[in-house]
């Protein structure tokens, strides 16, 4: 069994499940992303794991956690659409397992999110919800193994969520749900490895879920024939404790790579890693060395806003870390410490409602670590004020009157409100304001030049490139008349 304290941490991240992720960019430069501690102190359990989703139904993002020592937790985000990112105990006692791992999905078909629980000293678990975020034991024991990890998702084809199961010097395995929640065991055994984490996503590119899994040692691929039976790919995949795996497109190539979580505290271990997917399963490491520390847990998202994924990195003992991209799937520390606890696990999801991704952070030693923690990300990026650009939210932007552009300031040039510039007209030059120009029916360039209209003939009334006696005729015809007729 593990000898030291981890979280395998299956990273739900809704609405932003990140087996592709949401990414809508807004420019292609990095803008400024600082996470803040929101001061919040959840809960004192010694806890492994963290799922974000919508657990009562008012449309923000509740949390449940799984707890090693204490009954698992549901945390409920302040009430309204959306909440502010504030996190209430709910009050329910969740079991009292050694809970390592919590993924969130609708389970059961009734449109709500339920909850399986990976458990070490029980059976794994299922938690109906009733639509208010009240959980319920649906009774099911499922398996007798050392369970550090579950990933959810459509195996078979069949509509609805299934399960793959990391267990530890035993077989992982691969249950099947009859729609309604109920599972049974399809009798796979993928592996006889200490498995820490599973990760599921489209690796081969066949349209099915294939999973990832993370080892102590080396980490293995599995293809789905589509109808949730595994094949072992045969890939060996670094020799590391490796704690977490999360998929991603890191190179922005449209298929799935992956970033593997190791913790470096025993020998031979290698620092945090990222692997790039050929987009046929095959996998290839990028020979990055991402950080030298004790990692237990990775989320993806793009955490600057600049339309590929990011990385939050979990550490035990160690601040946590964010790793920003630079869309090719090369990785930059940012220089943020987050924190200095017994960090296990963490998933991203937008928190207070702003539009970025915020992280809570699961922390354990009970009595000896921080609670569990709310970072609150702060996305600043350009934002022109009478022609002068600044770093700001795109919401403080638009209050103090504001264009919100987007990326750096230094790739954005504001225009000046009342800027003069070269206005052409049939009749000739001068330098005017843009809406002078426009009511004019000129064509104005911005701080340009009379030099850069086209010449113009001004004796040629009519238009007709020639001067002539078709010219005179209109002087001759408008003589002696006032000028405004």
């Amino acid at each position: 069994m593990p000898t030291s304290h981890r979280t395998p941490a299956v990273l739900m991240l809704l609405p932003v499940l990140l087996a592709g992720g949401a990414c809508a960019g807004i420019a292609s430069a990095q803008a400024t992303s600082e996470f803040t501690n929101s001061g919040q102190a959840l809960g004192d359990s010694n806890s492994w794991s963290v799922a974000l989703g919508d657990l009562d139904g008012d449309g923000d993002l509740d949390a449940m956690v799984a707890n090693r020592s204490q009954p698992n937790t549901v945390w409920t985000n302040d009430n309204g659409n959306f909440g502010n990112g504030t996190f209430t105990n709910s009050g329910q006692t969740l079991g009292n397992s050694a809970s390592w791992s919590v993924a969130l999905g609708d389970l059961d078909g009734d449109g709500d999110l339920d909850a399986m629980v990976a458990n070490s000293n029980q059976p794994n678990t299922v938690w109906t919800n009733d639509g208010t975020g009240r959980f319920t034991n649906s009774g099911q024991t499922l398996g007798s193994s050392f369970s550090l990890s579950v990933a959810l998702g459509d195996l078979d084809g069949d509509g609805d969520l299934d399960a793959v199961v990391a267990n530890y010097d035993e077989p992982n395995t691969v249950w099947t749900n009859d729609g309604t929640g109920t599972f049974t065991n399809s009798g796979q055994t993928l592996g006889s490895s200490s498995s820490l984490s599973v990760a599921l996503g489209d690796l081969d590119g066949d349209g099915d879920l294939d999973a990832m899994v993370a080892n102590n040692g080396a980490n293995t691929v599995w293809t789905n024939d589509g109808n949730g039976t595994f094949t072992n790919s045969e890939q060996v995949l670094g020799n590391s404790e490796s704690w977490s795996v999360a998929l991603g497109d890191l190179d922005g190539d449209g298929d799935l790579d992956a970033m593997v979580a190791n913790n470096i505290y025993y020998g031979g271990s290698q620092p945090n890693t990222v692997w790039t997917n050929d987009g046929n399963g095959t996998f290839t490491d990028s020979e990055q060395t991402l950080g030298d520390s004790r990692s237990y847990s990775v989320a993806l998202g793009d955490l600057n806003g600049d339309g590929d994924l990011d990385a939050m990195v979990a550490n035990y003992n160690q601040p946590n870390t964010v790793w920003t991209n630079d869309g090719n799937g090369n990785f930059l520390n940012s220089g943020q410490q987050l924190g200095d606890g017994y960090s296990q696990s963490v998933a991203l999801g937008d928190l207070d409602g702003d539009g970025d991704l915020d992280a809570m952070v699961a922390n354990g030693i009970s009595g000896v670590g921080p609670p569990n923690t709310v970072w609150v990300n702060v996305v600043q990026e350009a934002c022109c004020v009478d022609g002068i650009c600044i770093q700001q939210q795109v919401d403080l932007c638009e209050a103090i009157g504001g264009t919100y552009i987007g990326g750096n300031c230094s790739d954005v040039t504001c225009p000046h409100p009342t800027a003069t510039g070269a206005c052409c007209v049939a009749s000739g030059c001068t330098i005017i304001t843009e809406a002078a120009c426009t009511e004019l029916g000129g064509s104005w360039t911005e701080s340009g030049s009379c030099d850069d209209c086209p010449t113009t003939c001004p004796a040629d009334l009519n238009g007709d490139n020639v001067v002539d006696g078709q010219d005179l005729a209109v002087v001759l015809g408008a003589w002696g008349l006032p000028c405004d007729e």
